[in-house]
């Protein structure tokens, strides 16, 4: 089909759409339409199976519910194309660009097409799709359906691929910084070499998935379905502080403590760590909750989103410790040392204490900073509702956006904080 007989099959499918006379639904199967330019085009609905489409520019088109069965789809733009619930199984789709682009409920699972030569002999089949290298950085892909994909060497940086289907897909060398993918299904996924610095994982299942140690190391998979082996795994190689039996003790301890959480006490036994050396460690998306970690040294350990609520570090050293948005809700900071420490997006709220029937009491239990050292920590985005920072020094800390709404300050420090966009509790200066 030449160039503007394709058009003309366009024009009608947008008076199609419109209801308008001389309308019919396009349907360019199998068509040549490389090097096309269909940007800003509403070609909703329209049938493209088994078509080339490579090199084409489809910036800003409509494809909500296109056909797009087996295309080729090499170099394609579809920046801030709309695909939502597109078909595009079976689809060959290297180097493309998907920056902005909206999958939602897109169906991009292997398929297979079968096309004859001229002798009706030696049928090509297309089977699994390919998205190797492409551009979806931005892109939203909720509830998407890319099981078996290959996806490898993509940059999914931000991407929203919350509910997707990705079991068997292939994310090998994947850029997924600060991608979501709650509750995605990556069942038998291969993780190898991905970048995951500010990915989120929660209620995502990882069984059978294929992964690097430094996946386990670096990931944020609180909440995330993993087996338990892996789990033990995780525990194991976070831990690196300490030579020998030392570290071997601290590391079954972590690993009991981790049961009693578990199993809200019934296996397991509660870490007793105090006046340990547990310095420079990466215990990044461990649950702790409820250790007593008083007196430690924690020197520039690493508790990046990991669950701290209820635990007891009072007294504790963590001068330059990571804890960006971790889980601190009712903690004991009283006396310890954190100056320098990285608070940024943390929760020191209260906890909604509950009987031994799990039923709530009424009574809250704050987070507990009496007297603590926080000068020049970083507390940017913390909730610190309700806390309890009578005594503290804060001097040079950033409270910018922070929340302290009903917070005690009494005697706290306050000089050179830097608090623009936070909420201070009332009568605060």
């Amino acid at each position: 089909m030449k160039k503007e007989e394709i058009f003309h099959v366009i024009d009608s499918h947008e008076k199609w759409l419109k209801d308008m006379p001389g309308g019919q639904r396009a349907n360019l199967s199998g068509c040549d339409m490389s090097g096309l330019d269909f940007s800003k085009r509403v070609l909703k609905s329209v049938k493209l199976s088994g078509s080339n489409l490579s090199l084409a520019n489809f910036s800003r088109s409509d494809l909500s519910f296109a056909d797009l069965f087996c295309t080729n789809m090499d170099q394609t733009d579809f920046s801030n194309a709309n695909l939502v619930r597109a078909n595009m199984r079976g689809a060959q789709i290297r180097n493309a660009n998907f920056l902005g682009a909206n999958l939602q409920d897109a169906d991009m699972r292997s398929g297979s097409i079968i096309m004859y030569g001229q002798n009706n002999k030696e049928p090509a089949t297309v089977k699994r799709t390919n998205l190797s290298g492409s551009d979806l950085q931005n892109a939203q892909m909720q509830n998407v359906n890319m099981s078996g994909a290959d996806l490898s060497h993509s940059n999914m940086k931000n991407a929203n691929l919350q509910g997707a289907s990705l079991s068997g897909a292939n994310l090998a060398a994947v850029n997924l910084e600060n991608a979501n993918l709650t509750n995605a299904d990556l069942v038998g996924a291969n993780l190898r070499d991905v970048k995951i610095f500010g990915a989120i994982f929660s209620g995502a299942n990882l069984t059978g998935a294929i992964y690097n140690q430094e996946f386990l190391t670096s990931a944020n998979l609180a909440g995330a379905i993993i087996e338990a082996e892996t789990t033990a795994l995780i525990h194991k190689i976070r831990l690196e502080a300490g030579e020998g039996n030392e570290a071997a003790s601290i590391q079954e301890i972590l690993q009991q403590h981790y049961l009693w959480v578990q199993t809200t006490g019934q296996k397991g036994e509660r870490a007793q760590l105090q006046g340990r050396d547990i310095s420079m460690a990466d215990l990044s998306s461990a649950d702790i909750s409820g250790a007593n970690l008083s007196k430690c040294n924690l020197t520039g350990t690493k508790f990046l989103q990991s669950q701290l609520i209820m635990a007891d570090m009072s007294g504790a050293n963590l001068s330059n410790a990571d804890l960006r948005m971790a889980a601190l809700d009712g903690v004991n900071f009283s006396h310890a040392n954190l100056s320098r420490a990285k608070l940024s997006n943390a929760s020191l709220g209260m906890v909604n204490l509950k009987n031994a029937e799990g039923i709530p009491t009424g009574k809250l239990w704050p987070a507990n900073l009496e007297s603590a050292n926080l000068t020049m920590a970083d507390l940017s985005g913390a909730d610190l509702r309700g806390a309890n920072l009578s005594g503290a020094d804060l001097t040079g800390a950033n409270l910018s956006h922070a929340n302290l709404m009903g917070a005690n300050i009494t005697g706290a420090k306050l000089q050179d904080i830097r608090s623009d966009g936070a909420i201070m509790p009332s009568g605060a200066a």
